[in-house]
């Protein structure tokens, strides 16, 4: 037998990218996936490795969390939302500042959490980049972005910051930087476009927060309103600062980056207009279901967003505004609010374009020969011609997780 050799076999297996296979199978050979298809393929192939039989189960894809803050995992239900994000913020920050906990033990614990909801990979967001020494030990696949703040007209300080922070990541295949600055009413032009700038010398993923809420729209039009006297009471904005005179949205795509991607995380409001603006770039959009009725948001407009082409995916958000940390979670939630989206949308939601979103979809994301072999089980206890409703409509949990071809 080759070294690191496995064959499975279950009741359905769901691609996502291709239409699912009902009695298939799948070989895997040192952490990659070496073939999959019908059953009675697979075991024709020369073999002599052991099998593991799983025919009352679906496997699919791990799921893609492609927006999460786990080191806030401590704060749930920590901060009520009062109505405005400025105030839940602030109090956030305030709660993180007197915290003296071990972020070791949070992280590990969310990444635990993660693994057991069947998550495989995260696009995870760590203030001053502290986290990604403590997820490195996790089995996890994961993008750990780098967050900076800077409205500063010279923004060449806060990139030889970000610059040392690449430097000192350890990466190995299952843990690569990212960079992510905040948001366009916590980030200026200037240190956008070097952050843009830094990421395609390293060829580094980006990933910001675009329009999540409405008081936004009038610290950048105005410069004034309920985050512009949050950030003046923490002694956040300069002097010279001038409101770019727009609203998120605009701001964000006037931004010189190079055509870099960058993945937008919430976009909450946006126009039609500014929707079909944005199909014509390369940006992803993630959209956090359950953190979004958290704050009360109007009805996200990810749909649209689809039918325009643009590659939306789904992620978390943190505990601090989310109950659990769970994509399968998300889709469930999904289902019940939008009955009419099909199944294999959400599923690619939940896994090939999070994938995408986040350039991995090389390594995962769908389960392809050559892909590395990170996927899940699930339990069929009907028929699996019905298998999407087993997924969507129960509550059952993953009871296998396998990252690089290895059960976690």
């Amino acid at each position: 037998m080759a070294a690191g050799m496995l064959r499975l076999r279950a009741g359905v297996i769901a691609l996502v990218t291709t239409p699912a296979i009902i009695e298939g199978g799948i070989i895997i050979e040192n952490g990659r996936i070496l073939a999959v298809g019908l059953w009675n393929d697979i075991v024709s192939q020369p073999y002599a490795g052991p099998t593991l039989e799983l025919p009352d189960s679906i496997l699919l894809p791990g799921f893609v969390n492609a927006h999460t803050h786990m080191e806030l995992s401590i704060f749930k239900d920590a901060v009520p939302y009062n109505g405005s994000f400025a105030d839940w913020l602030g109090r956030l920050r305030a709660l993180r500042r007197n915290w003296e906990g071990d972020m070791g033990d949070v992280l590990a614990k969310a990444c635990r959490e993660s693994l057991a909801a069947g998550v495989t990979t995260v696009g995870d967001i760590s203030w001053r980049h502290r986290a990604w020494r403590h997820l490195k030990s996790s089995p996890l696949r994961k993008i750990a972005f780098a967050e900076i703040f800077g409205l500063e007209n010279d923004p060449s300080e806060k990139r030889d910051m970000l610059q040392t922070w690449i430097d000192e990541t350890l990466s190995d295949d299952l843990l690569q930087p990212g960079v992510s600055p905040h948001a366009p009413y916590t980030v200026g032009r200037p240190l956008f476009e070097a952050v843009a700038q830094l990421a395609r010398q390293h060829q580094l993923p980006l990933m910001t927060h675009l329009s999540e809420t409405r008081e936004e729209f009038e610290f950048l039009h105005f410069g004034r309103g309920p985050i512009f006297d949050d950030l003046r009471d923490i002694h956040f904005i300069p002097d010279d600062f001038t409101p770019p005179g727009c609203d998120p949205v605009d701001y964000f795509l006037s931004l010189n980056l190079g055509e870099q991607p960058f993945l937008l995380a919430h976009v909450n409001y946006i126009t039609t207009a500014q929707i079909n603006e944005l199909a014509k770039t390369q940006h992803s959009v993630v959209y956090c279901p359950r953190s979004h009725q958290f704050f009360r948001h109007p009805p996200h407009p990810f749909r649209d967003m689809l039918a325009a082409g643009i590659n939306v995916c789904l992620g978390t958000d943190s505990l601090a505004s989310n109950s659990t940390l769970s994509i399968l979670d998300e889709i469930r939630f999904l289902h019940q609010e939008y009955p009419d989206i099909p199944p294999d949308t959400l599923l690619q939601m939940a896994t090939i374009n999070g994938a995408r979103a986040l350039n991995l979809d090389h390594l995962t994301g769908s389960l392809e020969p050559g892909k590395a072999a990170d996927l899940i089980a699930l339990p069929l206890n009907s028929s699996p011609h019905v298998w999407p409703q087993e997924i969507l409509e129960s509550i059952s949990q993953p009871t296998h997780v396998f990252i690089k071809g290895e059960k976690v």
